[in-house]
């Protein structure tokens, strides 16, 4: 496998199947946290430096997919100490089975992704009537 295609390039034919595109970004984890309640769970995402437009929040199946890209830093200096601030943030949460990730609301606001996944109905707690 080389850096520009893979399978079925030759000589001959010079048609690629497939294109291996290479990613200059990079990527990390951002911090988070998770608090469960009554009514579901509330996630609070830190994602410094993102514009709404530039977050993609998706849920597929059992797991919520998140992507941010961070607008490009205006000084060119060269960085002389500390770590490179990460170019964009990825996370992938497996939700549990007595989340509705169809219900869920997301809010950015100064750099913090609020998201609250309510329960599904039936695994609310509910008040038991006694005869």
């Amino acid at each position: 496998m080389n850096n520009d295609t893979t399978c079925c390039q030759s000589d001959e034919c010079n048609t690629a199947v497939a294109e291996r595109k290479e990613t200059t970004v990079r990527y990390s984890e951002p911090t988070w946290s998770a608090h469960r309640h009554d009514q579901g769970v509330d996630l609070e995402i830190t994602l410094p430096g993102v514009k709404k437009e530039d977050l993609n929040l998706e849920v597929h199946s059992q797991y919520l997919q998140l992507e941010a890209q961070r607008a490009a830093p205006e000084n060119s200096g060269k960085l002389i100490y500390g770590q490179p601030s990460p170019e964009g943030y990825r996370l992938k949460l497996r939700l549990g089975d007595t989340l509705d990730g169809s219900a869920l609301k997301a809010n950015l606001a100064d750099g913090i992704l609020k998201v609250t996944i309510p329960l599904h109905e039936s695994a609310q707690p509910r008040k038991v009537e006694i005869n």
